[in-house]
């Protein structure tokens, strides 16, 4: 009976657990997708307070925020390798 319970409050952990598109993903919020980007691709973003930072696309073709630059840099866009710097 214990193991049934176990299990039982496992799932329900689990399942509630399960990230969905839209759902808030990181520090910042994620950038609605512009006609659809392609997963795996970068791109420079701005985040929840301002901040520098960079943004990925997940297999959803939703822009995920990633992370902030650190403080007093800026992120720019390498076109020739299509990635995000903060410098």
């Amino acid at each position: 009976m214990q193991f049934l319970t176990l299990l039982t409050t496992a799932v329900i952990a689990a399942s509630s657990a399960v990230a969905r598109p839209g759902d808030y993903t990181g520090p910042g919020d994620y950038t609605p997708p512009a006609a659809g980007c392609k997963p795996g691709t970068y791109s420079c973003a701005v985040g929840k307070y301002g901040q520098q930072g960079w943004q990925v696309c997940n297999t959803s073709e939703l822009w995920v925020y990633g992370g902030d630059c650190p403080p007093h840099t800026a992120c720019y866009f390498n076109e020739r390798n299509q990635s995000p710097y903060c410098i």
